[in-house]
């Protein structure tokens, strides 16, 4: 009985250890370079220059950045980029995690992913008269982390 009490005990005691790392791990998060809210009607586009580098001493090209969004449909805001002349699109949602994307402006194709990478998340946070075109202004926020400038042409 001595050893099924010690071994529950361990159990227990790896579970909180577990979950202490899982907690201070997930809490540790980068604060983010800069912080733009943009409110764009339908296919009006954003024009800027991005530079950024993998550290303060790095060298660092400015690259072309394009955004706009083009369709609302099913609660679905279709999203248009293009950066360093490379097209992408995506659908962004209001729902938590399928309201966000990311850019990583050195690896565009995502092969090295890593926290301390500069890149930039664009977020939609909503969307104003979704069914009148002319009226129609979403809500976008962009995040830059990392040795990152942005800024609109």
């Amino acid at each position: 009985m001595q050893k099924l009490y010690s071994k529950k005990k361990i159990y227990y005691l790896l579970m909180f250890i577990a979950f202490f790392l899982i907690c201070t791990l997930h809490a540790a998060t980068i604060s983010p370079s800069f912080e733009l809210d943009l409110d764009l009607k339908k296919d009006e586009v954003v024009y800027a220059s991005i530079q950024s580098s993998k550290d303060s001493q790095g060298s660092s090209d400015e690259k072309d950045f394009t955004l706009r969004w083009t369709l609302y449909r099913n609660e679905g805001l279709v999203v248009l980029v293009r950066y360093d002349k490379y097209p992408y699109q995506f659908i962004l949602y209001k729902d938590y995690k399928l309201n966000g994307w990311t850019l990583n402006l050195l690896d565009t194709q995502g092969v090295n992913r890593s926290l301390n990478q500069p890149h930039i998340k664009i977020y939609f946070i909503g969307i104003d008269d979704p069914f009148n075109d002319e009226k129609t202004i979403a809500h976008l926020r962009i995040y830059g982390f990392g040795d990152v400038s942005f800024s609109r042409k």
